[in-house]
């Protein structure tokens, strides 16, 4: 009984972790996109850029660790 009801957590933990990998090759994506269409644009330093990424990547973690499965 307590091998299976870890199998069942363990397998869930996987599912999350997929979702997860999914969702950061997905921003990587988006990253790369826009940080091509600012330089494209000539705008301000890439530093610029990235401090937005870090930005969002922050909020990305906080409401992570608000979530109570990931804490």
């Amino acid at each position: 009984m307590e091998v299976a009801k870890l199998q069942k957590h363990l397998a869930l933990l996987r599912q999350e972790y997929v979702k997860m990998q999914q969702k950061l090759a997905d921003t990587e994506r988006r990253c790369a996109v826009l940080a091509a269409q600012t330089s494209g644009q000539g705008s301000s330093s890439p530093a610029a850029a990235a401090d937005t990424f870090i930005s969002r990547l922050l909020d990305i973690v906080a409401d992570l660790y608000q979530q109570e499965q990931y804490r």
